[in-house]
């Protein structure tokens, strides 16, 4: 059940109210007036991407690309364009 705070004192506790969310997984509903205005919840994946290590290891075990999938990237790897050093000098908003 997520802990009822008030927007004030949301306000004046923010950083604790993150590290329970973060370190307990509490869950608070943030009220104004009395009313449910928000609620603030532990981020469904830990809040962040997956390390190289586990990128590296899903790649290994997972399904592998077939010959024309490669051959094909090497294709475009050798027939793309090179971009340009500065990608903003063709821009056609002012630098200030």
């Amino acid at each position: 059940m997520a802990k009822q705070i008030t927007a004030t004192e949301a306000s004046r506790r923010f950083s604790r109210m993150l590290d329970d969310v973060e370190h307990h997984g509490t869950e608070y509903v943030v009220e104004r007036q009395g009313r449910p205005v928000a609620k603030v919840v532990p981020a469904a994946d830990g809040g962040g991407g997956i390390t190289w290590g586990e990128y590296v290891r899903r790649r290994r075990e997972g399904p592998q690309f077939d010959e024309d999938y490669l051959r094909d990237l090497r294709w475009i790897r050798r027939h793309q364009g090179k971009l340009p050093k500065d990608p903003w000098a063709r821009s056609s908003t002012r630098r200030s």
